[in-house]
């Protein structure tokens, strides 16, 4: 996205994005989402299940079938929740605010 947004509005919810990661990873969340609509998977960006959204953000362990960050997600924390949300808000009208 060409604009950096300090805030996101959802109907009457204002979502500060006062976390200059987590921002960063919420628009590049919400441009993955266009990407994949318009361009990539469309079928990715319309029907995703708890276990394939588990799968981008997380590791399973295979003994315990729990999931966990790797060391590269912990060290990216903040970008990675910011993808996650900014992802999963593509289908959302919101508003973004300077």
């Amino acid at each position: 996205m060409a604009t950096q947004a300090n805030s996101v509005q959802w109907g009457c919810i204002v979502f500060r994005l006062d976390n200059e990661a987590f921002r960063q990873g919420f628009e590049s969340g919400r441009w993955y989402y266009f990407e994949d609509t318009n361009r990539e998977e469309p079928q990715r960006a319309t029907i995703l299940s708890a276990g394939e959204l588990l799968h981008r953000v997380a590791v399973s362990d295979a003994r315990t079938s729990h999931y966990h960050f790797d060391e590269e997600a912990i060290d990216y924390l903040e970008e990675y929740l910011g993808v996650t949300l900014g992802y999963m808000s593509g289908p959302l009208p919101v508003s973004m605010n300077m």
